[in-house]
């Protein structure tokens, strides 16, 4: 959450920076009535206490007297924690401040192309074919499966196909282990954890739940990464923290309902590797500008034709304070695919979970926390598939990818079980 102080204190700035944003900046004025009653009810309950101070001392006060006293600041207590836990709630839905360098705008055509591919393998096939025809054809992607064991969302890779997956991973985790720790997070959060990074209460409907306890399958590995460090106080010389994590991501996806639903371009559940970093603020520049080349590194590696798109303070989306994606472009069904998101959320995160450090002057801070997709498969899977398809309906394997496959060529095999 951004520092509440702020509202009290410079009300008009939070204004203008959150309606860069687009967010209905009068709820802002709301919050801070809010707070001014919890200062004055916090107020009240020390005059209260230091009145039956002075009358414990008073052996003139009836003894029913300062048992109402009592029972009156018990019930003030209780008042100030409903409303503190009333202006928690409202707090946490009010929008990072987007970082000064962000183009600023309200929709997508305000976003800026700051990067785009110069070379990059072409595509040899006149009229290429989309990826589900290839994966079909191939016999290395079964969606019929996949329905009659999950139903409409979710993907079943086969044979040279699943073993395409499992080598972006592992090429991921072999580019990057030099400079991040890897972890191997649980794919089920409690809700703590989905508060700490912003997932909830804003996507509360787009989280599958376990009903019988609290918690949940999370939505990126950035959620239990960034839980990992929850109430965590770094030395400055210990950071920067990195820390990559694989896990599966589960999304409802509810508000792309109807967009984008043949074959792999949006899944309810999908493989990623996710880089993830805990930075002093004086060094957050540097280090996102640093991992966003992290990220974009296995895209360049895989000649794949890609753009890199500065998102408007509009677009960028509540957590972020600035926020890049990379983008891929599928010439089997002509789109450009956001693949990663690569962006830092100031001290937003920090303040929710608690990570902070001491700084060189021995004052203690919060961090700022930044993450990034090193890789989301079904995207990348795709653009593959219809990148690198050839006349004779094989697909090249990248030469990156050639020792992790171990076939330079995915062609359809003999036969199936699934599908004899």
């Amino acid at each position: 959450m951004i520092d509440s102080k702020l509202i009290l204190t410079n009300k008009k700035h939070v204004k203008a920076e959150l309606s860069k944003k687009g967010y209905d900046i009068e709820f802002i004025d709301a919050i801070e009535k809010l707070m001014l009653e919890v200062r004055r009810q916090k107020t009240r309950i020390d005059e209260l206490n230091k009145k039956r101070n002075e009358i414990n001392r008073d052996d003139k006060v009836s003894s029913e007297e300062k048992r109402r006293l009592r029972k009156q600041i018990t019930n003030s207590e209780k008042d100030l924690k409903a409303l503190e836990m009333h202006t928690q709630s409202h707090l946490l839905n009010v929008p990072n401040l987007p970082d000064s360098s962000a183009p600023i705008g309200d929709s997508e055509s305000h976003n800026v192309i700051i990067d785009k591919s110069t070379e990059h393998y072409t595509c040899k096939v006149k009229n290429p074919l989309p990826h589900w025809e290839i994966a079909d054809n191939l016999d290395i992607w079964d969606s019929s499966a996949s329905s009659k064991v999950s139903g409409h969302g979710f993907s079943m890779f086969k044979g040279k196909g699943a073993k395409l997956l499992r080598s972006l991973v592992n090429y991921s985790f072999m580019l990057n282990e030099d400079n991040y720790t890897e972890l191997l997070p649980p794919h089920l959060v409690n809700s703590a954890a989905l508060t700490f990074t912003g997932h909830l209460p804003e996507f509360y409907d787009q989280q599958y739940k376990c009903h019988s306890d609290d918690l949940w399958l999370i939505p990126t590995a950035e959620v239990p990464l960034t839980a990992a460090y929850a109430e965590t106080t770094f030395t400055a010389d210990m950071l920067p923290e990195c820390a990559m994590g694989y896990s599966l991501s589960f999304r409802r996806e509810t508000g792309a309902s109807g967009r984008d639903t043949r074959g792999l371009q949006r899944l309810h559940e999908f493989h990623k590797v996710e880089l993830f970093k805990i930075v002093e603020p004086e060094t957050v520049d540097a280090e996102l500008s640093g991992m966003l080349e992290d990220c974009l590194r296995i895209i360049k590696d895989l000649n794949l034709q890609y753009r890199v798109v500065d998102l408007c303070t509009a677009e960028m989306g509540n957590k972020y304070a600035r926020c890049y994606d990379i983008e891929v472009y599928s010439p089997g069904i002509k789109k450009w695919l956001e693949v990663s998101s690569v962006g830092h959320f100031s001290d937003y995160q920090s303040r929710r979970s608690g990570i902070r450090y001491i700084d060189k002057n021995g004052k203690n801070k919060f961090a700022y926390t930044m993450n990034g997709s090193a890789i989301a498969t079904p995207r990348v899977w795709l653009a593959i598939i219809e990148t690198y398809q050839q006349a004779d309906g094989t697909v090249k394997v990248p030469d990156v990818l050639v020792p992790f496959m171990g076939c330079e060529v995915i062609d359809k095999p003999r036969s199936s079980r699934l599908n004899p």
